[in-house]
């Protein structure tokens, strides 16, 4: 499973990556190589920050993106989207995983049975509206360090940007990444992150941005830019497909 994963990105010099964790209907990647289509997206600065500027020459063959997303409704088009760039030369993979702190285990997924209303799938079923008629899927799990380790950081990338927003099990996947020393500046260099207040009592946490700053400081490496940033900006995604 992780071979493959791996053979993908290994085909293009990865000299950026983005992690995309929760990618939904995989609209952040998109915005990655296609930004053009997504102008007012606040998170265009930032993969100009951090990865070059877009433009006729330059269309980010060396950034490789990792999308992970817990329901499996969203393959489809994940896949569609992952055909399409790789079609292009473009190094883009999406799993359907629930990104957690242990490998080869399972967990329910919860989500809305109504489509138009599933934006919050995830292993809890709090901001499930109609929770007598709500679909459940059990999906394996994967260990984000471990996943760092064995694929991110053999490829030697300059920069690392991560998008975290899966729905609660950030309140495991934050100290599980700390504790193995990950969060540091030449390991992923920045994460936009948001944090579930709803989650906190199920997890029995208290973790906020301005306290995972404040434990990053103490590290000894210099750490991971923590942003406050949820780009909830074109959900439904454009009428344009990824061709281009």
């Amino acid at each position: 499973m992780r071979k493959d994963f791996d053979q993908k990105s290994n085909k293009i010099k990865c000299r950026f990556v983005f992690l995309d964790l929760g990618s939904n209907k995989g609209v952040q990647v998109r915005k990655v190589y296609e930004p053009w289509l997504y102008p007012k997206t606040p998170f265009l600065k930032y993969f100009d920050d951090y990865f070059g500027p877009i433009s006729r020459t330059y269309r980010r063959q060396d950034v490789c993106s990792f999308g992970f997303e817990a329901n499996p409704r969203h393959f489809t088009r994940l896949k569609h989207i992952e055909k399409s760039y790789i079609n292009k030369g473009l190094s883009v993979s999406f799993e359907n995983f629930a990104v957690s702190n242990r490998t080869r285990d399972t967990v329910t997924v919860y989500s809305e049975t109504n489509f138009e209303l599933d934006w919050g799938a995830g292993i809890l079923d709090t901001v499930i509206n109609n929770k007598k008629n709500m679909t459940k899927y059990e999906v394996p799990t994967m260990d984000l360090a471990e996943f760092i380790r064995t694929s991110i950081q053999p490829l030697r990338p300059e920069k690392v940007l991560m998008k975290m927003d899966i729905e609660g099990s950030e309140f495991i996947v934050l100290p599980h990444l700390h504790e193995n020393g990950l969060l540091c500046y030449n390991i992923i260099t920045a994460m936009a992150i948001e944090l579930h207040d709803w989650a906190k009592t199920s997890f029995n946490f208290s973790l906020t941005i301005p306290s995972l700053k404040g434990l990053l400081q103490a590290q000894a490496c210099k750490p991971t830019l923590i942003m406050d940033l949820d780009d909830e900006t074109y959900n439904n995604d454009v009428d344009v497909q990824p061709d281009w």
